[in-house]
């Protein structure tokens, strides 16, 4: 006669447990994994890969030729982590033989929370520099800020919104000065024109650009150039309006609170921890092309006053304070300084990955290994 259930027991035997658990929703799961991979591959041809990865492997639902909606792929991957977590908890046994399966699943849970983190707080960005420039930010592919800023020796004090912040009829502060701004229009992706605004109002900008026209986002939207036309309030004086361009290479100089300071619509800025001064930029090429066969950056790391040499180059990315840098592109020109780009990576899981193969071999060998000694003991003994 078998003795009273265990609280494990039960609770795997309520019907809610073998409802989350049953195989047909981790089948549905892979198989919607399957789907979205695929029309996500097709749609990027079209639209994009930043699009593609906020469509399809975000949150929220995605539109299958355009009327069969599925869970987008972060929702489908917290469901298949939702169903492991449970599993492990009720259904493998606490004992020493099981160990090996128990860290086999820790190290399938380690990939999901690594992805997880990937996702959530990973960043991407690039920096570009000549030789003998030094670089002390990185700037996004595709997200944009309006930054407002005072030169100060070699250092700038910056204060910035993103473009998230941006939506016409918002008033935001601007912290350090006794201002503020009321945004009357944003555009993700415009045109500008310098006349055919004679007629408008009359707006403060770098460029002489007197009008915005908006046009439909790229499927890169890393060729997106954005627009904001704002109200700058600040007491005791008349409002100023003011057009910022995306593609303007000057800053438009601006008096805040009896301080000079500058305006800019600008790639997101994000500082690095040191600077980076590139000393040398090398190009090699196959032997009677001009078809490169690699290409490597000599650099400065530049912090607390010292300086090392450090080297990047393909598939020899630079890791360090966090940072990955590697070598992505080049520019040269006749007469000018050679310009190398690189793809810098913040990634507070990118160790997670490795971690989490290690973890399952070690636990793949465990669980081999505990099976493999009772098998040779019985071979042994007959």
């Amino acid at each position: 006669m078998s003795g009273p259930l265990s609280w494990r027991q039960r609770v795997a035997r309520h019907p809610a447990t073998k409802a989350v658990l049953h195989p047909a929703i981790t089948l549905a799961c892979l198989l919607v994994l399957f789907v979205l991979i695929f029309f996500g591959t097709l749609f990027q041809a079209d639209h994009g890969l930043f699009e593609a990865q906020k469509k399809f492997f975000g949150y929220g639902w995605v539109l299958i030729g355009g009327f069969f909606p599925l869970p987008a792929a972060s929702q489908v991957i917290w469901i298949l982590s939702i169903q492991l977590t449970v599993m492990m908890s009720l259904h493998l046994q606490w004992k020493i033989s099981k160990i090996g399966l128990w860290i086999v699943h820790a190290g399938i849970m380690a990939l999901l929370v690594g992805g997880f983190i990937t996702q959530m707080m990973a960043v991407e960005s690039q920096l570009t520099l000549a030789e003998g420039e030094i670089g002390h930010f990185t700037t996004s592919y595709n997200e944009h800020e309006v930054a407002f800023w005072e030169a100060k020796g070699d250092t700038n004090s910056v204060f910035a919104y993103d473009a998230t912040a941006l939506k016409p009829g918002s008033q935001l502060d601007l912290g350090p000065y006794r201002a503020r701004i009321q945004v009357r229009s944003y555009y993700e992706n415009c045109d500008a024109f310098t006349t055919r605004a004679t007629n408008g109002p009359k707006y403060l900008n770098a460029s002489g650009i007197g009008m915005l026209e908006q046009r439909k986002p790229e499927k890169e939207v890393t060729q997106n150039a954005p627009g904001l036309i704002f109200s700058l309030s600040e007491a005791g004086k008349p409002d100023r309006e003011v057009l910022l361009y995306g593609q303007e290479l000057s800053a438009l100089p601006l008096t805040l609170d009896g301080k000079q300071v500058f305006a800019q619509l600008r790639l997101k800025h994000y500082p690095l921890a040191f600077s980076l001064r590139l000393t040398d930029f090398i190009k090699n090429v196959h032997p009677g092309t001009d078809v490169p066969s690699s290409f490597e950056s000599y650099a400065d790391l530049l912090e607390n006053g010292g300086s090392r040499p450090v080297k990047v180059w393909m598939n020899n990315p630079l890791r360090t304070h966090g940072y990955t840098f590697f070598q992505a592109s080049y520019a040269q020109a006749q007469g000018q300084a050679d310009k190398s780009t690189f793809a810098v990576v913040t990634n507070p899981g990118r160790v997670l990955p490795y971690v989490s193969s290690l973890t399952v071999f070690a636990g793949l060998l465990i669980h081999f290994l505990i099976r493999l000694i009772p098998f040779v003991r019985r071979e042994t003994s007959v």
